[in-house]
C-alpha cells in the first residue's frame, strides 16, 4: 500500500499518500498542561518550526488538535490550512490569511497532487470533522475525536477504509476500546490503527485493551513518531 504514516502522538498524523503530504491535528507543545492541566507525558517529536506539510488539517476546535502553540511556530502565510467552520473562524483569530484556508465542513472535498480528502461526520462538536483520504485504490480513514453512535455508524459504513485511524481513550467525547472495535467491523476496515493514547496522564488508555477488542485480528499498534508504510 503506497501511503506513510507516522503517529505525532493524541489525534496527530503527518501522512504521506499520492505524491501529498497531509498533516493532520498537529500538537506540538504543552499548551494543555498550561492552560487545561493534562500533564504531557511524551515529548513533542520537532520543533513545530519544522513541520512541513502540503496542507494541514485540523479537525475541530479543541486545544489538543488545534494548537495555537504549534501553529504560532508555523509561517502561516505560506501554509495551506483545511478546517470546518469554527475552526476557520479561529484560525483566522491568530493570524492565519483567509486565502490560505480551505473550507473542509461535513461532506467538502479536495485534491492534493494525487490525494483526495474529504470531510466526513464525527460525533464531538458541533462541526467535528473525521477525515478521509484516498488514492487510487487506497484509503486511510481518521475518526478524529469522537463518540460511537448510530449516525456514525451510518455516516461511515459504506466507506470500507484499507486503514483505519480510531480514538479509543473513552473519555472527553471519544469512543472506548470496545465501541472502536465495534465500529472497525461495522464499517469493514481492513487494519485498524488505535490513538488518542499516552499523551496525558489524566487521558490515556491501554491500547492492548483494543487490540484484545479486535481478536487481535487486523489491527496494529504504531510507536509515536516512527513512520510506518502501509
Amino acid at each position: 500500500m503506497a501511503m506513510t504514516l507516522t503517529w505525532l502522538g493524541q489525534g496527530g498524523f503527518l501522512l504521506s499518500i499520492g505524491g501529498a503530504s497531509v498533516c493532520i491535528d498537529p500538537y506540538l507543545s504543552d499548551n494543555c498542561e498550561r492552560h487545561g492541566g493534562h500533564t504531557r507525558i511524551a515529548p513533542p517529536p520537532m520543533d513545530p518550526g519544522k513541520l512541513d506539510a502540503d496542507v494541514i488539517v485540523i479537525t475541530h476546535d479543541h486545544m489538543d488538535h488545534l494548537d495555537e502553540l504549534t501553529l504560532s511556530r508555523l509561517d502561516v502565510s505560506e501554509n495551506l490550512f483545511a478546517a470546518p467552520f469554527l475552526c476557520r473562524k479561529h484560525l483566522m483569530e491568530i493570524g492565519v490569511p483567509e486565502d490560505r484556508l480551505l473550507s473542509f465542513d461535513r461532506g467538502d472535498v479536495f485534491g492534493i497532487m494525487d490525494a483526495e480528502l474529504r470531510a466526513v461526520y464525527a460525533d464531538h462538536t458541533e462541526d467535528s470533522i473525521g477525515v478521509l483520504v484516498k488514492s487510487g485504490h487506497h484509503s486511510i480513514l481518521f475518526t478524529g475525536d469522537s463518540l460511537y453512535s448510530e449516525k456514525l455508524v451510518e455516516e461511515l459504513k459504506n466507506i470500507h477504509p484499507d486503514v483505519f485511524v480510531v480514538c479509543v481513550n473513552g473519555r472527553w467525547g471519544n469512543m472506548n476500546e470496545k465501541e472502536a472495535a465495534r465500529l472497525s467491523h461495522e464499517i469493514g476496515a481492513k487494519l485498524s490503527i488505535p490513538t488518542h493514547y499516552g499523551m496525558f496522564a489524566e487521558n490515556t488508555a491501554d491500547p492492548d485493551d483494543f487490540v484484545r477488542a479486535m481478536n487481535g485480528e487486523n489491527v496494529k499498534l504504531l510507536n509515536m513518531y516512527e513512520p510506518v508504510e502501509l
